[in-house]
């Protein structure tokens, strides 16, 4: 059997087994630990031309353009000597680096890559920029304070940093704050020094709540600020260590359809699904929450516990009013089942105009 090989393959073979003539005393140059507010740092690397003609390098290219080439720009004639430049601009790139430059030259063999790389320590932070959420004198670093997933085997606490931006003592009083029921805060000590940080702590109560799965409050720690602070959680019930002879007795769901494909519909349809719901356990099945990923999704279900054996159909209902291409939806349900407490059935199909 014949082997054809084209042209610029076979050169690219032979360029590949040349010698370099452009002899670089480093191809990789670690900066080390730099800092973001230095500027931009720079290494030159230098090479000789041991070949026998004179090399002229034609472009350089940077892999980013973080990263500023300069080269010598005339003609390098035999054993003299040039250079390639490489300036890194650290500015809003924290953390590790590796660039490359990619050198063009008059003689194909001599075309290569140089390496650059480092570690950018960040520029400190001003409070303003730490805390950017202004409660009056106080400060915190989001709006959104979040709990995480909690169970309801008891109240959650939590602790978030705050800081004093005034030039006097400041306190955080319960008078004026606007908190559900269920949520209270406190600082970690009576009161803070100025430019101070401190800690904020969050109390969650899930059993006041009575929600289930994602859940969101607004809150205002600051009557003179007006800012509204969003605390959210994931909630799910707590079950103790069981037996494997009490967990054969629990209530136990099973979906007929976890995955359902609608197929194909036409924008605006109601496309309307039933699923069997059954309890294969030994004790009744209650439903703490149903919910969507979309109040394009909604559902209809009678009752909110199931006896053993028994079973019930759960109807939903998708709005495809002002939707196009292809769709996944989500109905999640939380229950009384100790292994398998939330479940999710998802819906997808493509809705066409």
């Amino acid at each position: 059997m014949r082997t054809f090989f084209s042209i610029s393959t076979l050169l690219f073979f032979l360029t590949s087994l040349a010698q370099s003539k452009l002899e670089f005393i480093t191809l990789d140059h670690d900066f080390g630990e730099i800092r973001e507010e230095a500027g931009p740092a720079e290494f030159t690397f230098h090479f000789v031309n041991k070949g026998e003609a004179p090399i002229r390098i034609t472009h350089v290219k940077a892999s980013c353009g973080c990263t500023t080439p300069g080269w010598t720009k005339e003609e390098v004639m035999p054993g003299d000597s040039g250079f390639v430049k490489a300036k890194y601009n650290p500015r809003n790139r924290p953390g590790k680096f590796r660039k490359s430059l990619r050198i063009t030259t008059t003689d194909a063999s001599s075309n290569r890559s140089l390496y650059i790389s480092g570690y950018v320590k960040p520029k400190p932070k001003t409070p303003a920029q730490q805390f950017p959420v202004s409660l009056g004198v106080m400060r915190i670093k989001y709006r959104g304070m979040n709990m995480g997933k909690i169970t309801t085997e008891k109240p959650v606490e939590k602790v978030f940093d705050i800081y004093n931006s005034s030039d006097t003592l400041a306190t955080l009083s319960s008078e004026g704050m606007i908190l559900p029921e269920h949520i209270s805060v406190e600082l970690s000590k009576a009161y803070l020094n100025p430019r101070e940080v401190g800690e904020l702590k969050l109390i969650y109560d899930p059993v006041k709540k009575n929600d289930f799965g994602y859940v969101s409050d607004n809150i205002q720690l600051e009557p003179d600020s007006k800012e509204q602070l969003s605390v959210i959680a994931v909630i799910e019930e707590y079950f103790p260590e069981m037996s494997a002879e009490e967990l054969d007795k629990a209530p136990k769901l099973e979906i007929s359809d976890r995955i359902h494909d609608f197929g194909t519909v036409k924008s605006g349809e109601k496309v309307e699904i039933e699923f069997d719901l059954t309890n294969q356990g030994k004790e009744k099945l209650f439903f703490r929450a149903v919910k969507s990923n979309c109040g394009c999704v909604t559902y209809d279900l009678k009752n909110k516990g199931i006896k053993k054996g028994k079973s019930q159909t759960l109807k939903v209902f998708f709005d495809t009013s002002e939707m196009r291409g292809n769709q996944y939806k989500s109905i999640t349900l939380y229950s009384n089942d100790p292994v398998t407490p939330t479940q999710i059935i998802t819906l997808k199909g493509k809705i066409e105009k």
